[in-house]
């Protein structure tokens, strides 16, 4: 790994390994940083201060991006050479730039025993290229900055990292107007969602889903604390943590079965979301404010601040920000006479102290708090057209109408409290995470269409309405503790263990009116079920260095959980009941990859990995003639085998890039829920799935300020034998699952006289798509492709940047996801065009 202690033997080793890779650094001649440029910059981040000026002067300005992260420039006016530029940026700062002759600047620490990376985990701020838009990046952002991931528990450069990996900057994603996940999630190759509103989305990736999923196939992380329940008792799946992206600094996808080093589901893949650290070494502030309308629907409007304080300098600092999002919404209930019912605001905030009193020593401390706030879901009302086909449909009334009896708010709050603690021990990084989070949700659904005909007619009731209030809440504490090898040696490790104890209770009742519409009392049915689950888990990953080109992986992780639910029905539909049940099992992942490097700019790279969800007790109803239940007291964990080949390499001058990756995936005895007398059920579906599925990035850079990129993903999704409880046959596509997608995007970046200015564009492509198997008890509703384009501009003026933007400007309905389980297809739809201003300033 190549770690100095001093400051002559960490720029000895930086000068060592940029030797190592002349092709690359050696662009810049040394005059440039000799020749007197005027400028005129804003207050700004320091890294966007590099890089303007290295795109200016011609000048390589080499940083390790823990360096910079968080801190701010201020104003630079007047003529400089490049060297003069970075020394006043960084002046004030606790850094120091020294440069070389080659052409080089080395951003480093001040005055301080640095511990620098070998150049794998160097960020160089480069001439090619300028500011990518709301697009995902194939290993190099959008002006030649080389991306460093933690995918694998460890820094390293992503065309380094065997693995498929895209990650996307948040500041490049507010230029689109993007501030929630519904709005991101589709530029990425090979990941999928549905939908009922902010707050409740289900995320899958590279094919892996059964529907409507038991629990989740894809893990979310806030930096390195895992979110969410892991089981299925708590409807976890549907409850994907959609985070507020102020004050994020970047989000990683990890696409692939991440069982190893990340635990349990997490076998189709990864989001994390790396929140900004405090800086030390100066103060620093930020504000944002934007405002956008949608057609047919309402304003929305965003507010968000950060502040950057430093307590003891190089010591300690603070970094506190809030936001606050107002979706305006574009859904109308026509019965109610209520518009723009799915509007919906997103707020909250973040406190981070960060305290480094030894250079050995680092304690981070942060809290995270976030409540979401809808009126109504994001459905508009379909119904079958049978004279089309089964699968087709149209609007019941219009494509952005629905039509329910009953109100169907959201609530969500959640809240975060998390500790870090590393430890340089020389020969190896011990690094403690601790984390507690609550989230509490409740949502109402309306089921009038599918309930009322049926309780009125079985029941002799006289309703006119009916609902199901749903609450669901969860308490979370989560420990791990890792060691990360350091220095030079021909073997990497990391070795580590992880414990979690999650409580959770999920209610249900259904409320009854009567035809007034007044409530009556409920004696339909009722659900509470609180559950537990613990888990243990020891996890290992070595990395055999063969050769300088040659690699091999080897890793596994042992987990053991425990669990408990206790079920309690009372009402007309189930009866009355009181029971209990337990689960406890071992499963073992696996991670086997070998990489080549045919030098330091391209990689190819085999992958195997497995993944697995948790089994547990299940949810299950009894039969009213028999009295026997209706299906089995417990479910099996399903399991994933993932072989994947990749290539990623760029040109030495990076104007070229190429990320791709092959994969096949076997999925076995995977859970699904099925309906058994009126009932949801989890259940194993034996005879599996097998996904073949390919990812491809290009990247382009013809000339400075411009760039060029495009994702496309093949995904061939299916089932390996016919199954009676999905309704599905052998071969049949997997619901939710597009073949085809592709985003393309372009960008430039340019000075219209003193004034820096950028422009860019984005399409995206989603093929078509079924909502559910053919004869499963909910029907299946076919989703056609479609295709949408967003456009962008914006300038600097003075210290605001500014940027206008619209999204799907051809006013595209593309229908994103489907919900038939109430009788009526639910259609959640693309966000109508929407035009957009933002402001941001940083001081």
């Amino acid at each position: 790994m190549g770690f100095g202690r001093g400051e002559e033997m960490a720029f000895r080793d930086y000068k060592a390994g940029m030797m190592a890779a002349t092709a690359i650094m050696m662009v810049a001649p040394a005059p440039a940083l000799a020749q007197t440029i005027v400028f005129d910059l804003p207050a700004q981040s320091l890294e966007a201060s590099l890089k303007a000026v290295s795109s200016r002067t011609g000048a390589n300005i080499i940083f390790a991006p823990a360096t910079v992260a968080g801190r701010n420039a201020r104003p630079l006016k007047g003529s400089f050479t490049a060297s003069q530029a970075v020394s006043r940026l960084v002046s004030g700062a606790g850094l120091s730039a020294a440069a070389n002759g080659d052409g080089t600047i080395l951003v480093r620490p001040a005055a301080k025993r640095v511990s620098v990376a070998r150049p794998a985990q160097l960020l160089s701020a480069r001439p090619a290229g300028q500011a990518l838009g709301a697009s995902v990046d194939d290993g190099t952002e959008s002006d030649g900055v080389e991306i460093v991931v933690t995918a694998q528990r460890r820094e390293e450069r992503l065309i380094d990292v065997p693995q498929s990996v895209s990650v996307l900057s948040v500041d490049d994603l507010a230029k689109s107007g993007i501030t929630q996940f519904r709005d991101f999630a589709d530029l990425v190759p090979g990941v999928s969602f549905t939908t009922f509103g902010a707050g409740y989305n289900q995320i899958s990736m590279r094919g892996v889903t059964s529907g409507f999923d038991v629990s989740p196939t894809v893990g979310i992380y806030v930096d390195d604390v895992p979110y969410g329940s892991t089981t299925a008792l708590a409807s976890s799946a549907q409850l994907a943590l959609d985070v507020g992206l102020f004050d994020m600094d970047r989000i990683e996808v990890l696409r692939g079965p991440q069982g190893t080093l990340y635990g349990a589901s997490s076998m189709g893949g990864l989001i994390k979301y790396i929140t900004r650290k405090p800086d030390a070494g100066s103060f620093g502030a930020e504000a944002q404010a934007g405002i956008s309308s949608t057609r047919d629907g309402g304003i929305s409007y965003n507010g968000a601040a950060a502040i950057n304080a430093p307590i003891a300098t190089d010591v300690a600092a603070i970094r506190v920000s809030g936001f606050y999002s107002h979706d305006g919404g574009y859904i109308d209930n026509i019965r109610l006479n209520d518009s723009n019912v799915n509007r919906s605001n997103v707020y909250g905030g973040r406190l981070d102290l960060l305290l480094q009193p030894t250079d050995r020593l680092s304690v981070r401390l942060g809290g995270y708090l976030q409540n979401i706030d809808r009126r109504g879901s994001a459905f508009a009302d379909y119904s079958f057209n049978l004279a089309a086909g089964p699968s087709a449909g149209r609007p019941a009334t219009d494509a952005l109408a629905q039509d329910r009896s009953v109100r169907e708010p959201f609530e969500q709050k959640f809240r975060l409290l998390n500790g870090t603690l590393s430890y340089d021990l020389d020969w190896a990084a011990l690094t403690s995470i601790t984390g507690y989070q609550t989230s509490r949700t409740n949502f109402v659904n309306d089921v009038s269409a599918l309930y009322v005909p049926f309780i009125n007619s079985f029941f002799n009731r006289n309703y006119s309405a009916l609902s199901i209030a749903n609450f669901t809440k969860t308490n979370k504490f989560t420990q791990e503790v890792r060691l990360v090898s350091q220095g030079e040696s021909p073997v990497d490790w990391v070795v580590g263990g992880f414990y979690t104890r999650e409580t959770a209770d999920f209610q249900q009742a259904i409320i009854s009116y009567d035809p007034a519409g007044l409530l009556v009392a409920n004696d339909v049915y009722t659900l509470a079920g609180p559950s537990s689950y613990k888990e243990y888990a020891a996890f290992g990953d070595v990395t055999w260095h063969v050769t300088d080109r040659f690699d091999v992986s080897g890793g596994l992780r042992y987990s053991h959980n425990r669990q408990s639910y206790r079920q309690i029905q009372t009402g007309i539909l189930a009866g009355a009941f009181d029971r209990t049940g337990r689960f406890k099992e071992n499963v073992v992942t696996y991670l086997a990859n070998a990489s080549y490097k045919f030098n330091d700019r391209a990689t190819l790279y085999v992958r195997y990995a497995t993944g697995y969800r948790p089994g547990g007790p299940n949810a299950v109803g009894f039969d009213p003639v028999t009295g026997n239940p209706l299906a089995p007291p417990t479910y099996e964990a399903d399991r994933l085998r993932s072989y994947e080949a990749g290539f990623r390499a760029e040109t030495a001058d990076r104007a070229f890039g190429i990320d791709m990756a092959a994969y096949y995936i076997d999925w076995s005895n995977f859970q699904v829920i099925t309906s058994r007398g009126g009932f949801s059920v989890r259940l194993n579906a034996p005879g599996g799935a097998e996904v073949k599925g390919v990812e491809l990035n290009l990247t382009a850079r013809p000339t400075r300020g411009m760039i060029f990129t495009g994702g496309f993903a093949f995904q061939d999704a299916t089932l390996s034998e016919a199954d009676a409880d999905l309704g599905g046959v052998k071969g049949e596509r997997l619901p939710n699952v597009a073949k085809f997608t592709a985003t393309l995007s372009g960008d430039y970046r340019f000075d219209a006289g003193r004034l820096p200015v950028n422009v860019g564009a984005t399409l995206r492509y989603l093929g078509d798509r079924t909502s559910s198997f053919t004869a499963n008890f909910s029907r299946s509703y076919l989703l056609p492709d479609y295709v949408s384009v967003d456009l962008r501009a914006g300038a600097t003026l003075g210290p605001v940047e500014l940027q206008i933007y619209g999204r799907n400007i051809f006013d595209t309905r593309g229908k994103v996801s489907a919900f038939t389980g109430y009788g009526v297809p639910y259609i959640a739809t693309t966000q109508p065009r929407t035009i957009g201003l933002t402001a941001t300033t940083r001081f």
